[in-house]
């Protein structure tokens, strides 16, 4: 059986995921009216350069390209390394055209927020809201009996017993990171689009090198744990404190974006 708190924890997460995104949206967009085009492109940035562009290159570098597919495999480093980075420069680069070539009426401080609620959101959405909701149902199948029947519908027996092993074996504190997690991870994108803003607005591409930077710097031990046993307490510490560092560029962001 999967813990009556586990599946209160899966449950909080989905709604932090959705309602503190959408929170943020209201309560900023009535005290600043910030242009939605900012906000809809944010979205599109995410989809476009994350989720297919980067994924399109994960296939060729994971899987197409037999050198490359085995060293990543042999080696938890290089992958994390190579993750990192191509999560930095895509999602950064992706910002950059938006700034850069979309926007060119829309470079204002709130559009860089808007932008990054975007961002943010849906990633939050994606990864936060369809996550625990897969997690939620694959754990009521679970308690109520009715798992053995989804493996005898034909389904690929393999990942699902991998999942059900995930979801009994895993503690319940684990579950009620994500909220957490993901309220970090959207103050981090938020920070992110501010920095590209500038970048762009002064014309100095050192700063979008430093975005690359830190963006990877901030995947890396996310990434590494997926090879290694890494103690996630850590992990998640070191995400809220890279979300806590954001915050406080966002607050500060006022005087570098007048």
């Amino acid at each position: 059986m999967v813990s009556s708190w586990s599946i209160l924890f899966m449950i909080t997460t989905a709604i932090l995921s959705i309602g503190v995104p959408v929170a943020l949206f209201i309560i900023y967009y009535r005290k600043e009216k910030f242009s939605l085009k900012a906000f809809g492109i944010g979205i599109l940035v995410f989809i476009l350069f994350s989720q297919v562009l980067e994924k399109l290159l994960h296939v060729y570098v994971l899987q197409g390209n037999p050198y490359t597919a085995s060293l990543m495999s042999r080696n938890p480093l290089a992958l994390a390394t190579y993750g990192a980075l191509a999560a930095g420069i895509f999602e950064e680069a992706g910002r950059y055209i938006a700034f850069r070539f979309w926007l060119k009426r829309n470079r204002e401080r709130k559009d860089g927020i808007a932008l990054g609620l975007g961002h943010g959101g849906i990633e939050a959405v994606l990864i936060g809201v369809l996550g625990s909701v897969q997690s939620l149902y694959m754990s009521l199948l679970i308690n109520a009996g009715q798992f053995d029947k989804l493996l005898a519908s034909g389904a690929p027996s393999e990942p699902l017993l991998a999942v059900k092993s995930l979801l009994l074996t895993t503690p319940a504190s684990h579950f009620a990171l994500g909220g957490i997690e993901r309220i970090a991870a959207l103050l981090i994108q938020i920070a992110m689009s501010l920095l590209v803003l500038y970048a762009v607005r002064s014309r100095k591409l050192l700063y979008l090198a430093y975005a690359i930077g830190i963006h990877a710097l901030i995947d890396f031990l996310p990434g590494l744990s997926q090879g290694m046993k890494l103690n996630i307490w850590l992990l998640e510490a070191v995400v809220a404190a890279f979300g806590l560092a954001a915050l406080a560029f966002i607050l500060k962001s006022k005087a570098l974006l007048k």
